[in-house]
């Protein structure tokens, strides 16, 4: 578990973690306020106690064929309030550059009306 930097709603400190699921490890970057536990009816919900709701998981980007979202790339969100990522069309067909921003309901979201400057691309 390492600290990535502080959440963009509470300012608490957003932490990495490692679990694994069907088979497949996966990070959740989640701020140390946003705490789920299964319910009687097997539903992972908020605690009573948890303050805030960010959480993202590393495969949030999988339908854009994008691996990973990096630890590295949640620490330039939660610094700079948003971050470059690198998508891949369908069958692997060319790549694409899509600013990503912390999202309240989603966790992170791509910013699709953005055009990434290409000087921006090589920093």
């Amino acid at each position: 578990m390492s600290i990535l930097g502080k959440c963009p709603y509470c300012g608490a400190n957003v932490i990495s973690r490692k679990f694994n699921t069907k088979g497949k490890t996966i990070k959740l970057y989640s701020c140390e306020n946003a705490k789920k536990e299964y319910d009687e009816s097997e539903q992972y919900v908020f605690t009573a106690d948890s303050t805030c709701t960010f959480r993202v998981y590393s495969n949030a980007f999988l339908r854009w064929n994008k691996k990973s979202f990096s630890e590295n790339e949640m620490k330039r969100l939660l610094k700079e309030g948003q971050t470059i990522v690198r998508l891949h069309g369908r069958k692997g067909s060319g790549e694409y550059f899509k600013y990503a921003i912390a999202d309240k309901e989603y966790g992170v979201s791509i910013l699709w009306e953005e055009e990434v400057k290409k000087e921006l691309l090589s920093s």
